[in-house]
């Protein structure tokens, strides 16, 4: 196994939050002998081990802690326990454009930034036309920062820190650079530095990226490391638990005298109660009536529905020319190969008359269905495809 490039052993980083102003006053009159502040963890215990050429990305929600992360390994902050190492240089892409003279132009602060960079200037100069031609900035890198719209100067700090050539390179969120084409040329830039050997930590929101572009995950959790793996194990994890609703459901709407739903469960392929699935697994829906005025023709559908409402799919027994009837009655929807990708889906059944236009019920599942996805696959379903390309060297298919 390779060299740890990036060593972390119970790193926490804890800040001051006080209640009033008076208390933080009186605190620093004491000079620390009474303490009016409480310690706010925005990170603790965190243990990890990057190799020399590796990559890893931060996924995590908002104040999770990952920026905080980011920080105490670019040195701009300081642990407030344990201990942390890196091998080699080390360049940050965390604000981009931070630390820029308004007044002075894109190429004096070119010269600047190489300064504060650790570069002399004989090595600032030799970049300087790479760092130009990079930015795309033209006649502009001779204007003052000052006139430039917040995408040029975010281009300039992206290109001035591209043209480093680190051992270690954090990276926090800035593929939102510019336009399309100068975002391919960010991404393409990364990839670069990730074939010269260059250990990379990313933090993005973006799980599409970090799949693709590492190959560990870490999932910060209020401060603490809840997830450490492949990088698509880890995302797909995270991206469950992001999507589940914080409350389940249960509950019905009939109008009176109306068919009812008696019970509706979820049934894995043994036919055991079960909540929690794996694309491509097999998967039932078991839905029981109850109809106080038979007979009568009766369908049933059921539907899966994301967080957000978006009907992800649905079916009906009137759609597959089955009739149903009677004062009780079952029916089981047999999923056999689960296309649904990683997520958390509300199911909902609904009664409806013979012909699927009037609803009589509408019940929704006590319990959430979670999709597990062990692949890279994106989006919300997996469709059965076939690749065709007669000068590759195969064809694949699923």
């Amino acid at each position: 196994m390779a060299a740890a490039a990036i060593e972390t052993r119970q790193l926490g980083k804890y800040y001051r939050r006080y209640r009033s102003g008076s208390r933080k006053a009186l605190e620093l009159l004491s000079c620390g002998r009474w303490r009016g502040h409480e310690p706010f963890w925005a990170l603790r215990g965190v243990d990890l081990a990057v190799p020399r050429g590796a990559s890893l990305g931060l996924v995590g929600q908002n104040g999770a802690g990952k920026s905080t992360l980011l920080r105490l390994l670019a040195g701009t902050s300081f642990p407030s326990e344990g201990s942390l190492r890196l091998a080699g240089p080390v360049a940050s892409l965390l604000e981009l454009g931070a630390g820029f003279h308004l007044d002075l132009s894109g190429r004096e602060n070119i010269g600047l930034a190489g300064l504060l960079l650790g570069l002399s200037p004989t090595q600032i100069r030799a970049k300087e036309g790479a760092i130009a031609e990079f930015s795309e900035l033209g006649e502009f890198l001779d204007q003052p920062v000052r006139t430039y719209s917040s995408g040029m100067g975010m281009r300039l700090g992206f290109s001035i820190a591209a043209a480093l050539d680190p051992a270690v390179l954090l990276i926090d969120e800035v593929f939102a650079v510019g336009d399309q084409a100068f975002q391919k040329k960010c991404v393409d830039r990364v990839l670069e530095f990730r074939k010269r050997g260059t250990t990379l930590v990313l933090c993005s929101h973006s799980l599409y990226d970090v799949r693709q572009i590492c190959d560990q995950a870490a999932w910060i959790d209020g401060g603490r490391l809840r997830a450490l793996g492949p990088a698509d194990q880890v995302t797909n994890d995270y991206a469950t638990f992001a999507l589940e609703a914080s409350s389940g459901g249960g509950s019905s709407s009939t109008t009176p005298g109306s068919p009812t739903v008696e019970s509706a469960r979820l049934l894995d392929g043994s036919g055991l109660p079960r909540s929690e699935f794996e694309t491509g697994s097999n998967l039932s829906v078991e839905v029981c009536w109850r109809d106080p005025a038979p007979p009568r023709a009766l369908a049933v559908g059921i539907g899966f529905l994301r967080r957000d409402r978006t009907l992800v799919a649905a079916f009906g027994t009137h759609l597959d020319g089955l009739s149903l009837a009677g004062a009780r009655g079952s029916v089981r929807l047999e999923l056999g190969d689960l296309a649904l990708l990683a997520g958390s889906f509300d199911v909902v059944v609904w009664l409806f008359d013979g012909n699927g236009v009037h609803r009589y019920t509408e019940h929704l599942l006590p319990e959430r269905l979670v999709v597990r996805a062990r692949g890279k696959e994106v989006g919300l379903v997996r469709l059965a495809h076939r690749w065709r390309a007669p000068d590759a060297a195969g064809n694949g298919a699923s």
